[in-house]
């Protein structure tokens, strides 16, 4: 059986990770710290947008480290039963391996623990996952890996993972370092590729190294040289000219068949597909009664979306495309097409996620300063925290100090400041407030101390 590049190339040791040198070493001594018997942190969170390498690191420390694994990934239910039931195989302080042997912690045999894609805990099945994963890096004997796309998701959802987990940000690699692995499998496979579609498919990927090596399969499969004209058929990333051809043929279909078929091999939800087409229907319809009716062959299947997340019966999915795609294209009269350009990214999911990241920043900062100030928390977010932001962009100790005092993490200096959590300044902030002492998993009763001698000093402190 054919095995794919991306696992046929997956690193087997740390030294062979590509790029976020600074992150694999933070891994590393996270991982050292447990063979020593002293870890500052059970749990390390490993977060960055996808093709950054993140599983691969996790594999590959368990790897260098002689690790045992126990996975548990996004096709799984990760409710509180299965969440408890999976990481248990491997929280206990005494472990055996894969095969039976009995494994002593204090001669370094352990089992690794990786919820991948830990960020996406939604729905039913997945009721109280989030807490099952606080309550078992708390019981832990077992170093615990939390792999995530959108942190500030996983810490709305578990906000204890501030202070019981270290994190680690995977950014998204250099063209040039995607080039070398690419020329590198390049040669492995016997495959001769001219550089400049090396270079073409490393800049179409957008640093998501994963997407680049899956390009480079689908484009040299079955020969043995390729010339530059191949690059042509990558357009931008392979996906997207699917979803471009597949909205023009549903949009020029002249039959609800036609229509609806156009959209079948589509890698997409029913609600991703709706806003795309949502979004491009201003670029298709010319005539006012033909575009009113678009958008309202588009709200019915929002209906049918919301009764399918309401009731969980996904057998309405087919109803909602039926209506998104037939629905929207026959209600076309005018032979005579505006023809789109090129598709925009729906300004839906924009929006969302600017919002949703700052509504959780907003809230996350709010609660912590009604209880700072003996507030309420719509009083701290409605009176307090348009003037703190004022404050802190004008005031670099005043931040300093509320960050200490309020126990501010990255995410809400980067609201209070206006900038990327990542970034140089907030970074800078988080050091001066909190030091190497930032986020120590010490004991409960020993945070309610602090907590209490922060209360009796609060309203001088901070200014």
């Amino acid at each position: 059986m054919h095995e794919q590049w991306t696992e046929k190339y997956r690193p087997k040791s740390l030294t062979e990770i590509v790029g976020n040198e600074s992150s694999i070493r933070i891994l590393k001594r996270w991982a050292e710290s447990w063979q020593s018997g002293s870890p500052r942190y059970k749990a390390i969170v490993l977060r960055g947008e996808p093709g950054t390498g993140k599983t691969s690191a996790a594999l590959a420390l368990a790897a260098d480290f002689g690790w045992d694994i126990v996975e548990m990934n996004a096709s799984d239910n990760r409710n509180a039963n299965s969440v408890r039931q999976v990481a248990g195989m491997g929280a206990v302080s005494q472990t055996f391996s894969s095969n039976g042997d009995f494994m002593s912690s204090t001669q370094g045999g352990r089992k690794l623990i990786i919820l991948d894609e830990a960020d996406n805990l939604f729905g039913r099945e997945d009721y109280g996952g989030a807490k099952a994963i606080v309550e078992t890096i708390r019981e832990s004997g077992q170093p615990i890996i939390l792999i995530v796309n959108d942190y500030y998701e996983l810490s709305r959802k578990a906000s204890a993972l501030k202070s019981l987990a270290d994190k680690v940000t995977f950014n998204r690699l250099d063209v040039r370092a995607i080039v070398a692995v690419l020329r590198r499998i390049s040669q492995n496979e016997k495959v001769s590729v001219v550089p400049e579609i090396l270079d073409r498919i490393a800049d179409n990927a957008g640093g998501d190294l994963r997407a680049a090596i899956n390009d480079l399969e689908m484009l040299v499969e079955g020969r043995l040289d390729t010339q530059i004209d191949d690059a042509g058929s990558l357009g931008k990333r392979n996906q997207v000219k699917e979803l471009d051809r597949a909205l023009r043929g549903m949009f020029a279909a002249r039959t609800a068949r036609d229509a609806r078929d156009s959209t079948l091999d589509l890698d997409m939800t029913p609600d991703e597909l709706e806003k795309w087409i949502e979004e491009s229907i201003p670029s298709e319809f010319r005539n006012p009664t033909e575009l009113t009716n678009a958008f309202d062959a588009i709200s019915r299947a929002d209906v049918y979306l919301g009764w399918t997340r309401i009731t969980q019966h996904y057998a309405l999915w087919a109803y909602a495309k039926e209506m998104m795609t037939s629905g929207v294209a026959l209600t076309h009269r005018d032979a005579q097409r505006l023809q789109a350009g090129e598709y925009r990214f729906p300004s839906h999911f924009i929006v969302m996620s600017r919002a949703r990241g700052l509504r959780a920043s907003r809230e996350s900062i709010a609660g912590k300063m009604a209880d700072y100030f003996h507030t309420s928390k719509r009083r701290a977010s409605d009176a307090m925290l348009p003037y703190m932001c004022v404050l802190a962009r004008n005031d670099r100790q005043l931040l300093v100090n509320l960050a200490r005092e309020v126990e501010l993490d990255e995410g809400d200096v980067a609201y209070l400041l206006g900038k990327d959590p990542d970034s140089k300044d907030v970074t800078e902030v988080i050091r001066l407030a909190h030091g190497s002492s930032y986020g120590t998993d010490s004991s409960d009763v020993g945070r309610k101390k602090s907590a209490g001698s922060k209360r009796s000093r609060r309203s001088s402190s901070v200014f």
